[in-house]
């Protein structure tokens, strides 16, 4: 190969790259404490109201997506796809937990399930989702 296919393919290569869509996201080097994740019921109640909320996502059920100690915008959709990264509430050991993790299908409910999870969440219907995370060009987030 030659120097100036070396270099187109590198092009191509970087332009995909840069026009892959990434998670709306910033990684956040403030501290957090996972108990600050425990959502009341109320709280529960009201996820149907939000029209966009700024999350702390921690964990790695998600990564390399959603990095651990991430703060990500998170919006209110009409209609939610497969693919799409969302928020949504869980009962986890007796306390309700915000969860945020891709829909991987969608029948008369949604199944969700992390990108580094082996396994299927339990099925949910569209109510129980509250926002989805925007995901962007990643020459977006460069600027």
């Amino acid at each position: 190969m030659n120097k100036n296919t070396i270099l187109l393919i590198i092009g191509i290569l970087l332009t995909f790259y840069l026009i892959k869509p990434v998670p709306y996201c910033k990684i956040s080097d403030e501290e957090f404490d996972e108990g600050d994740a425990v959502y009341t019921e109320e709280d529960v109640r009201t996820l149907g109201e939000i029209t966009a909320i700024n999350l702390r996502i921690t964990g790695t059920s998600m990564f390399p997506t959603l990095q651990d100690n991430s703060q990500c915008l998170c919006v209110r959709k009409n209609t939610y796809s497969v693919g799409d990264i969302v928020f949504f509430m869980a009962k986890i050991e007796n306390e309700w937990r915000g969860i945020a993790h891709r829909i991987f299908s969608i029948n008369d409910e949604i199944s969700t399930k992390g990108d580094n999870n082996d396994f299927l969440d339990p099925p949910m219907k569209k109510e129980n989702i509250g926002c989805a995370i925007p995901e962007v060009p990643r020459w977006k987030t460069l600027i």
